[in-house]
């Protein structure tokens, strides 16, 4: 039995007509407006192939800006839906592939954030649509596309399908409240396409998908009700969200690197690479991971901000239609979904039909960010011997004098009774916690860094763990003074 090559055959894309600037936010929030007077900075890091400080050397540029590198992003009207979304991307799709409804042997439907809660929109996109096959629902966060993609080429491969219509969606707009800083990188959109038997030379040429468990907790997730009475799912930064920089350059390498090797091709072949890019910087942390110019990786993120799944259709219909991906052309599609799976997938670009738009976006220009130059933090060495009380201080002084540097506040707003909840997000609790790790050698919960932990709490906590690892390494500690130690 000769196995068929399997690949793309049409593509279309579907996004709102509604732009939500920045604006939006500082007319609702003015108080955002004081921020921007306030640029946060990272100590200037050493070039490293370490992953974490390859992230935090790219989020860098983007601590002087409020919104972190977003810009805008598109959101539903009133009038809208994920299911209007995912609609006009099949239907397109289909159109663009020339078959029916009837000719669709399997439909399998991603739908990230959707605005009701339970099942998928499967049964009711294909009742829309007017699909007499079998749908179901699949879903693997930002991974979605590639995830059914691979299920369809499985399915086409050994005849049990032939043609098999993939439909993705992401509705970041709902699902998170508009005070929480995580609203500015959410967007919404919707993909779709058809996927069947091309030429012998091209189509799909290898997948590798990897467990992304480790960054479970990461997003936490919770039923609310919103002000019309509706019940809606709403999402929010986890505990475990320092995990989504400590494996996303080591993700992206052992991903991408097995897919090539299986595909039997190296990095310079291939033409353009298409990444997820849930964040402003993610697209040049690829491209640093990978050792690759920045310009042979598609960055959407300045037109959508996070569209999940929706990237891996975005992306390849924006480097066709910008003339980056040609028939012939290799690409490598990666997507990471949080808490879920990663995967890399290496394409030989085969006649793909491309359904028209009317999203009036181009392509924005992709540039390099120059980094004001910024002091070195030395690193730092604790004094051993002396009392617990000095080494307190020392500690808190550490603690307030990196984050007077990091916030751009005068030492004097700075007291050991401020709360850090009110001085880090996210990307500069992540940042503190590493330098703590690679100066003093403890590793600390994020927890410690929100809630009702103060400067003095964390220092104190770092004393304490300080303590128990000496006495731990300690070869000469007696019992009396193990129990000393440990009482403080």
């Amino acid at each position: 039995m000769i196995t068929p090559s399997v690949g793309i055959r049409s593509l279309a894309i579907s996004f709102p007509q509604t732009i939500r600037t920045n604006d939006y936010w500082l007319e609702k929030f003015p108080q955002l407006g004081n921020q921007t007077q306030r640029q946060a900075r990272l100590p200037q890091l050493t070039s490293s192939e370490n992953g974490l400080d390859i992230w935090l050397q790219e989020v860098t540029p983007y601590l002087g800006d409020p919104f972190r590198g977003s810009v805008g992003r598109r959101v539903l009207a009133l009038n809208e839906s994920s299911l209007t979304l995912e609609c006009r991307a099949a239907q397109d799709a289909l159109s663009s592939a020339q078959l029916t409804a009837d000719e669709v042997d399997l439909a399998i439907v991603a739908s990230l954030f959707p605005d009701t809660v339970g099942p998928g929109l499967a049964a009711l996109l294909a009742k829309e649509l007017g699909l007499r096959c079998p749908a179901w629902n699949l879903e693997s966060t930002c991974a979605s596309a590639l995830i059914a993609l691979q299920t369809a080429q499985a399915f086409i491969q050994t005849g049990v399908y032939h043609r098999v219509l993939i439909v993705v969606s992401h509705i970041g707009s709902r699902c998170v409240n508009d005070e929480d800083t995580l609203s500015w990188s959410m967007g919404d959109g919707a993909g779709a396409f058809v996927v069947g038997s091309v030429k012998p030379t091209q189509g799909i040429l290898s997948t590798k998908i990897v467990s992304t468990s480790t960054t479970y907790g990461a997003y936490t997730h919770e039923l609310v009700v919103d002000t019309q009475g509706k019940p809606r799912i709403q999402t929010r930064t986890g505990e475990n969200v320092s995990s989504l920089a400590e494996t996303a350059v080591d993700c992206i390498r052992h991903c991408c690197q097995e897919a090539l090797s299986t595909a039997g091709v190296s990095l310079d072949q291939i033409s353009v690479f298409a990444v997820n890019t849930p964040t402003a910087w993610y697209a040049s942390v690829c491209a640093k991971a990978l050792s690759i110019d920045p310009q042979r990786v598609m960055n959407l993120y300045p037109l959508y901000a996070n569209i999940g799944p929706v990237y891996s259709v975005a992306n390849l219909y924006y480097a066709v239609t910008t003339g980056k991906l040609c028939e012939d052309d290799l690409v490598l599609v990666y997507a990471n979904g949080a808490g879920a799976t990663a995967a890399a997938t290496v394409m030989r670009w085969s006649d793909v039909a491309i359904a028209a738009t009317d999203d009036s976006s181009s392509l924005p220009q992709q540039t390099t960010t120059v980094v004001a130059t910024q002091p070195h933090w030395d690193a730092v060495r604790l004094p051993a011997a002396v009392n617990p009380e000095e080494r307190y201080a020392f500690l808190e002084t550490y603690l307030c004098d990196w984050l007077a540097h990091s916030t751009q506040l005068a030492s004097s707003q700075l007291h050991s009774h401020v709360l850090l909840s009110t001085l880090l997000d996210s990307l500069l609790a992540i940042a503190l916690r590493s330098r703590i790790e690679s100066d003093l050698k403890v590793r600390v919960p994020m927890e410690k860094f929100f809630g009702e932990t103060t400067i003095a709490n964390l220092a104190e906590f770092l004393l304490n763990q300080l303590i128990v690892t000496e006495l731990v390494n300690s070869k000469t500690a007696t019992s009396t003074s193990a129990r000393e130690i440990v009482s403080l």
